[in-house]
Parts: structure tokens; sequence; C-alpha cells
């Protein structure tokens, strides 16, 4: 099937849940409402025609300073081993209200991604099994890959160290 072939198809079965469509740089791509997001990836799992047996990818982004809403978003990528072809479903967040259904009981794979968007974009993966950080540790305040997360929690100086970085260098010999 190609990319226009599996819009179209999709927009025929599941039409009232699709905000928009489009193929871009030869990818399938679907924007839809947090609402129908697990009965949509069931809908393209299960479809025989379609297949999407395999979840690559789950990723976020956050839009804080462009011109667009929602600010954030949930991208999936799904491809189909036999039939060889791929879908992106992308997913607007509320900043108000950054909750998504899982889809883990569908994929496995989505497991790890999840907790992923949990721990570093804040977003709240409803029905996920063990939804806990998963890279920072567990006390860490915040969610680094938010654009409005501050860079560094305290001013660097660089001339508190100054003297032990001399003693430093003049232990050393010369290499040559």
């Amino acid at each position: 099937m190609t990319s226009e072939e599996i819009i179209e198809k999709v927009k025929a079965d599941q039409g009232e849940a699709i905000d928009s469509s489009e193929v871009n740089l030869g990818d399938a791509v679907i924007f839809i409402g947090k609402e129908s997001i697990h009965e949509i990836a069931e809908y393209l799992k299960k479809d025989p025609c379609l297949d999407f047996d395999y979840l690559s990818q789950i990723t976020g982004a956050d839009y804080l300073n462009e011109d667009r809403e929602p600010r954030f978003e949930v991208v999936y990528e799904l491809h189909s081993m036999e039939k060889n072809h791929s879908i992106r479903i992308r997913v607007g967040l509320d900043e108000e209200d950054p909750t998504i259904p899982t889809v883990s009981d569908l994929w496995k794979g989505a497991l790890y991604p999840e907790r992923e968007l949990f721990d570093m974009f804040g977003f709240n993966v409803e029905g996920h099994p063990n939804l806990s950080r998963l890279i920072m540790p567990e006390e860490w305040e915040g969610n680094p890959l938010r654009k409005d997360y501050p860079l560094t929690i305290e001013d660097v100086t660089f001339t508190h160290n100054r003297e032990f970085k001399q003693d430093l260098v003049k232990s050393k010999p010369p290499t040559r």
C-alpha cells in the first residue's frame, strides 16, 4: 500500500477520529485527539490490510516558543513488517493536562518509551503498569526535555577551582 492509500483507508474506516492527515516526505501521517489514540492504535494493529505489528518509536515534542497549539505532541511511529509500510500518528496534548492513554497493552515495546515521556516531558500516561522515572533519579524535580526547563540549577562559576587546576597543571610534566 502507498502512503496515500493507507491514509484513505484509515479515513474511510475511522474518519470521525482523524483530525487531519498528510503525506510528509513519503510517509503517511495522521493527526488525532488523545481520546482516540488507543482505538486508532488498536485498529491500525489489528486491521489485516494494514497490520501495523511493530511500534518502532514513541517520542514527545515541546513547541513552547512556536506559533501553534497545543504546546505538546506525542508522536508514534508504526511499521508493518509483513507489508513493509509505515504510518506516523501525531497526538496533541494541552499544557494544562498533558495526559495520554497507554498503548503498552497493544505493543510491549511501548513500556519504556512511555516511561521516558513521563520522565523527560512530564506527560501522564494513563493505564501504564509502572509509570516511574526511567532516566532521571526518582527524587529529581522537573522534566529536562521541556523547553522551559532551566539548563542549570545554579550559576556556574569557574573561578572557584582555578587554584586546583593550576596545581594540577604544575604537577604534570609536559608531554611531547
